[in-house]
């Protein structure tokens, strides 16, 4: 799958709800929700979600009102009721479903939900999500988890 790189600082007004601070550098999406895209351990890291109003979302990550409200995700669940279709695959392959794989896969960070690149760019060692530190009971570091 093609990395998504951005050469500029995000500065939009809507992305300001989830990005605190403007992204410096080249942004690379390693989206999750994207079947080419496997973890360490070949394994696909994110699965479909469903929302408790009954829509399928390409994440858990989606199903909050923010991005919910988003236009690009208004666009994805028009189409995205499952009691309207017959089968997931029917809402996967829709046209709106496809150009939002399209738009994470070709570098249209314009068109891709602030969502997407909080959680799925790739990140420096500075920036990670999650820090884990574990000391034994002499104050010495013995595992260092950085995600």
């Amino acid at each position: 799958m093609p990395k998504i790189k951005r050469n500029r600082p995000i500065k939009d007004k809507e992305y300001k709800h989830i990005i605190s601070k403007p992204i410096e550098g080249p942004i690379i999406l390693e989206p999750k929700c994207m079947v080419t895209h496997k973890n360490k351990e070949g394994k696909y890291s994110q699965q479909a979600a469903v929302t408790n109003r009954g829509h399928l979302i390409p994440c858990c990550w989606m199903d909050e009102k923010a991005t919910l409200s988003h236009p690009i995700m208004q666009n994805l669940l028009k189409v995205s009721k499952i009691n309207e279709h017959d089968t997931i695959e029917d809402i996967i392959f829709s046209k709106e479903w496809i150009e939002f794989a399209r738009n994470l896969a070709e570098s249209n960070i314009k068109k891709v939900l602030p969502a997407c690149i909080h959680h799925c760019r790739k990140r420096t060692e500075k920036d990670k999500l999650k820090k884990e530190t574990y000391f034994d009971k002499n104050g010495k570091i013995i595992i260092k988890n950085i995600v």
